[in-house]
């Protein structure tokens, strides 16, 4: 039987709510119907400039976005693709003065030009009672992305210059075990705090000319693995407590400047493992990193 997929392209009509960000009164772009034959959602974002914030709610409408500008919501648009028990929604968030904006831009940008315009914001609300997979996409600008009470299964994100930082302010787990962590950096710079919220079992890590750092966070409870590779940029990883067995295999070139945290050694050719991983080698957190010109930073909690 062939699959039924129902397709929508549409612009989302504009409502005033009460609720601000940094001051400043947000207009509904898009809300995605509650359904309650869908077990999850698969939402793409994009973002071209400004300043964007992702955070969990106690709703049961699965997503809302919101804008800073009534009038930019026809240069944004939203499709939305059903199939069985899951549901697809892709989101590109633009205001009009940033509609034709592309990657060469936005790094010239981010070097020579003035700050954003003010009404460049945007607020994604998620329902913390839906499951969702996240690909969460930022040209420029800056993103502040908090997962706390969330239920993600995948998550990925990229940045081409835009500062973006991803936390658990809450101090609560993702609510399922998440298959895939991604994040990838271009001339940009990515933040993670607190990564052992993410019950994340493959953790992976790309970084072009700009920036990823990494805190591995206290109460590590998965055998993780993170595969990073680094071409000119920087890699600063913040490890788990010195009790946790931490492997860590480097696969590196002469142009590159790696700093191994104090209390490893080293077991191998460009392997280096914790006293816990010498003790305990089976049940360990595994590092896989590929570096070409550029620096990676262990540091110990």
């Amino acid at each position: 039987m062939a699959k039924a997929f129902q397709i929508l392209l549409f612009f989302a009509s504009v409502s005033c709510i009460t609720s601000t960000v940094v001051g400043q009164q947000l207009h509904k772009h898009f809300e995605l119907a509650e359904s309650k034959d869908i077990d999850r959602i698969e939402l793409k974002v994009s973002t071209k400039a400004g300043k964007s914030f992702l955070t969990a709610v106690d709703d049961a409408i699965p997503v809302r976005i919101f804008g800073a500008s009534e009038n930019d919501v026809a240069a944004s648009s939203f499709k939305i693709e059903k199939t069985h028990n899951s549901q697809k929604v892709d989101a590109e968030l633009t205001c009009k003065s940033h509609m034709g904006l592309n990657f060469t831009e936005s790094v010239a940008s981010s070097f020579f030009s003035s700050p954003d315009q003010p009404h460049d914001i945007w607020q994604i609300n998620l329902s913390q009672h839906q499951t969702f997979d996240l690909n969460l996409n930022y040209l420029m600008g800056e993103a502040n992305v908090d997962l706390s009470k969330l239920a993600v299964q995948r998550l990925k994100i990229k940045s081409a210059s835009a500062d973006v930082k991803l936390s658990y302010n809450d101090a609560s787990m993702n609510s399922v075990a998440m298959d895939t962590f991604f994040v990838k950096v271009n001339f940009g710079s990515i933040e993670v705090k607190d990564l052992n919220y993410a019950l994340a079992k493959e953790i992976i890590a790309e970084v072009g000319f700009g920036a990823i750092s990494i805190d591995c966070g206290q109460d590590w409870k998965m055998n993780s693995r993170v595969t990073a590779s680094v071409g000119a940029g920087n890699l600063n990883i913040l490890l788990p407590p010195k009790e946790i067995p931490v492997i860590i295999r480097i696969n590196n070139s002469p142009l590159c400047n790696i700093k191994m945290a104090e209390n490893f050694q080293k077991i191998g050719h460009n392997i280096f493992g914790n006293q816990a991983y010498v003790d305990n080698p089976d049940e360990s957190m595994e590092f896989l990193l590929d570096v070409g010109m550029g620096r990676i930073i262990f540091q110990n909690q």
